[in-house]
């Protein structure tokens, strides 16, 4: 089983090595199969298959960022039933999505699929073999929840060139390689955005991402300019512990 399972990620692998994630997102890297495709009304999603055909109503998913493209369904061999309705062999399932009502088909970050593909981790497998926006989270569907690949938000540790490239909050510290949206000078973690701490490099002060592996620091990140986990860090606030999203000092 484990060794079919790797000839089948070696197959969806090839198929999303095409798939260069320039949608009309506006920078914005979408998924390389229709499902989780950046869109805005669901005419956007399976544009080469009748909607008809397909089982379940075609939708828009606005509740994570730039959209994702899917369809309802009541179980996961309802995803990718019709013909030309998936470009890639990546598992999906069929889940609840936090208060939706309907079930909807994702990308799969299962345990099973991570292992089958070879991925240190659930968040390495959706940056890696998805999309380098793309997160593993809890579909959030109560006792029906599945691990699902999606869109994150970006926020501290994201990659940037200038301050428009962060959230509003944020600002684009060019001390490290490929740019780090976070926050300079602080005194205290209540000085960063939620989620981030205050750490001191030689002196100065910058608000970063807390992690517990390097697949957490991968996202909204290029493999050319990425950030790794570490807890070689100096903590501003006494009493901060763990390891922290840094790149190399640019």
């Amino acid at each position: 089983m484990k060794h079919s399972r790797t000839i089948l990620f070696l197959a969806f692998a090839a198929l999303a090595c095409g798939h260069d994630g320039d949608d009309d997102g506006e920078g914005e890297e979408s998924s390389p199969d229709q499902v989780g495709s950046i869109c805005e009304v669901p005419a956007d999603c399976y544009p080469e298959v009748d909607h008809a055909d397909i089982r379940g109503a075609v939708l828009c998913l606005d509740r994570v960022r730039a959209g994702y493209c899917t369809h309802v369904c009541a179980e996961d061999t309802d995803c990718c039933a019709v013909e030309g309705e998936c470009l890639t062999e990546f598992p999906q399932v069929c889940s609840p999505f936090e208060s939706a009502d309907d079930r909807m088909c994702f990308l799969s970050c299962e345990p099973d699929v991570v292992d089958g593909a070879g991925s240190p981790d659930e968040q390495s497998f959706c940056h890696d073999e998805v999309s380098a926006d793309f997160i593993c989270r809890s579909s959030g569907g109560g006792s029906e929840n599945r691990k699902v690949c999606v869109p994150g938000d970006c926020g501290v540790g994201a990659a940037c060139g200038d301050d428009v490239d962060c959230d509003p909050d944020l600002e684009c510290v060019g001390d490290f390689d490929g740019g780090y949206c976070g926050r300079r000078d602080c005194a205290a973690n209540a000085d960063c955005p939620q989620d981030s701490v205050c750490i001191d490099i030689d002196g100065d002060s910058h608000c970063v991402k807390p992690c517990s592996t390097d697949g957490d620091c991968a996202l909204c990140r290029p493999d050319d300019a990425p950030a790794v986990c570490t807890s070689d860090v100096v903590f501003v606030e006494a009493g901060t512990v763990g390891p922290v999203c840094l790149g190399d000092r640019g």
